[in-house]
């Protein structure tokens, strides 16, 4: 009876989170200011141009881990290790229980993106709308975790400002080139703190939200050939709400080492099998 009752709890819990988050994205997006006529420091492309670099995953060797969170606040965890060299991306995610299950490889900033499920030895390569499955049956898309530069995908423009936590933030709304699953990404940032992002909306083709990226800024500890250790302020964790299946899924960089010796064969379609 009590395990019912504390799971009916974080039931309830879980759903109202979900719902304060999509009522505040709602509250803020009807609070829109005129800004015609005002002039900001940076342009658009500017500001896209910064997140894109904030956002880009460090090179080398990096251990991540991947959380996802059902309504019922249950809980799966995913170990990983994420190579970065360049434009190419090895994604390799653990269970505790199954071990290795997936290698997810992005190749030329992400233009090409190749998917092996190691339990069912199937290999994909992942094309069109096959760029917006779920991955790991989390909120985050193959295509969201391509790293690849906004500006090569969308067109971005100023379009006004939210208010969250007390501090203003601009929003900046990126139209697809390549519409795909989504009509249109909004990207929040704040110009009081380097244009750091804080949120990305997303919206479905019929102009719905879809899912928001909360994103988290931390010194995270990195290992260069200068120093043995030291610490980076990076986007360090990434909470994907998924407004359409209320579930939260949170990919979280914890260390870097630079001085790892990535061989490109690593980074071969060819060996993703292996």
């Amino acid at each position: 009876m009590i395990k019912k009752k504390n799971s009916l709890l974080n039931t309830y819990f879980f759903t109202g989170l979900l719902l304060l988050t999509f009522l505040g994205t709602i509250k803020t997006s009807l609070a829109q200011e005129n800004l015609s006529g005002k002039e900001f420091e940076l342009t658009a492309f500017e500001i896209m141009e910064k997140v894109s670099a904030q956002m880009k995953y460090p090179e080398g060797l990096n251990k991540i881990q991947l959380t996802l969170t059902d309504q019922a606040a249950r809980t799966v965890v995913y170990k990983g290790t994420l190579y970065q060299k360049k434009d190419d991306s090895l994604f390799m995610f653990d269970s505790m229980r199954a071990g290795r299950v997936l290698k997810l490889l992005f190749n030329n900033s992400g233009l090409d993106i190749y998917a092996y499920l190691v339990h069912e030895r199937r290999f994909f390569h992942k094309r069109a709308g096959d760029r917006f499955e779920s991955v790991l049956d989390s909120g985050f898309y193959y295509a969201d975790l391509s790293n690849s530069p906004f500006l090569e995908n969308f067109t971005p423009r100023i379009n006004g400002t939210e208010n969250k936590n007390g501090k203003n933030l601009l929003r900046v709304e990126n139209i697809p080139l390549d519409r795909g699953k989504y009509s249109r990404l909004n990207v929040l940032v704040d110009p009081g703190d380097e244009y750091k992002v804080r949120r990305i909306d997303f919206f479905d083709t019929s102009g719905v939200l879809l899912k928001s990226l909360e994103v988290t800024f931390a010194d995270m500890p990195v290992k260069t050939a200068e120093a043995k250790n030291t610490a980076v302020n990076h986007a360090v964790k990434w909470d994907m709400i998924d407004m359409s299946r209320g579930t939260i899924a949170t990919l979280e960089f914890l260390l870097a080492d630079q001085t790892a010796r990535l061989d490109k064969s690593l980074f071969q379609r060819e060996n993703i099998e292996k």
